[in-house]
């Protein structure tokens, strides 16, 4: 199975050193919402970012809604054998349903994000579709490994091990129960931070330049759908 991390995500409510500031002010009256219920964006807070020490990492939540749109509704999830989680800069993780159908509009996106924020899961009662967890990105590839010894951790970095498509199906296991685990960094700029590298067994490079994150998800995923014939098994099973 492949379970797919996106890493250190640009997505927060405004923090407490922004929320008294003009432009932010302005904004959440706009939505008829407080400060602290919006979504840091740097297309509509850009300015006041600026305030912020790491500033250039936060409030793009678009990668976000871009990767998880390469990741959902594929025939890889359809098949039950993709996971998706998110790791926020805070360090919390966010459990992301393979049966959600995130909405395509950019700024429904954002109001079901600022929910889960707010309220720690979506919808707030009964099953849940996102939830936030207190576990850590150390415990989550834990319990994602389980028990297996052969499980492989992957992380995409520039300066990782230079691969292509063919490379990338060669590496995968040949048995599904084996899980792989991908970690794709959903921030704008800069490196990944504390020990986040440490956690992943095989670092590897996509491509002499830097990929968006949404790119990555989807070379991966089609890297490993194509070595299980993931498609051709659902043809078959019609």
């Amino acid at each position: 199975m492949l379970h797919v991390i996106l890493l250190e995500a640009a997505l927060e409510l405004i923090p407490p050193e922004l929320s008294a500031l003009k432009q932010i002010q302005k904004h959440a009256s706009k939505r008829n919402k407080k400060p602290n219920e919006i979504l840091l964006d740097q297309s509509n807070h850009g300015r006041s970012m600026t305030r912020l020490e790491d500033g250039d990492r936060r409030g793009r939540p678009d990668i976000v809604l871009f990767s998880l749109q390469s990741l959902l509704e594929t025939p890889l999830c359809k098949a039950g054998s993709l996971s998706i989680h998110i790791h926020l800069q805070d360090g919390r993780i966010v459990e992301v349903n393979p049966t959600v159908r995130l909405p395509r509009n950019h700024d429904r996106f954002v109001g079901l994000m600022e929910q889960l924020l707010l309220k720690g899961q979506v919808p707030p009662t009964g099953d849940p579709l996102l939830r936030i967890s207190n576990d850590s990105l150390s415990e989550l590839i834990s319990t994602l490994k389980g028990s297996s010894s052969d499980a492989l951790t992957l992380l995409a970095v520039e300066g990782g091990k230079k691969s292509n498509m063919k490379s990338l199906i060669e590496t995968f296991p040949s048995d599904m129960d084996i899980p792989v685990i991908l970690g794709v960094g959903a921030f704008p700029h800069g490196d990944f931070q504390g020990n986040v590298r440490d956690v992943f067994e095989t670092h590897i490079e996509l491509d002499r330049d830097v990929m968006m994150a949404w790119h990555v998800c989807s070379e991966i995923l089609w890297a490993y759908s194509l070595k299980h014939e993931v498609i051709a098994k659902r043809y078959s099973d019609a």
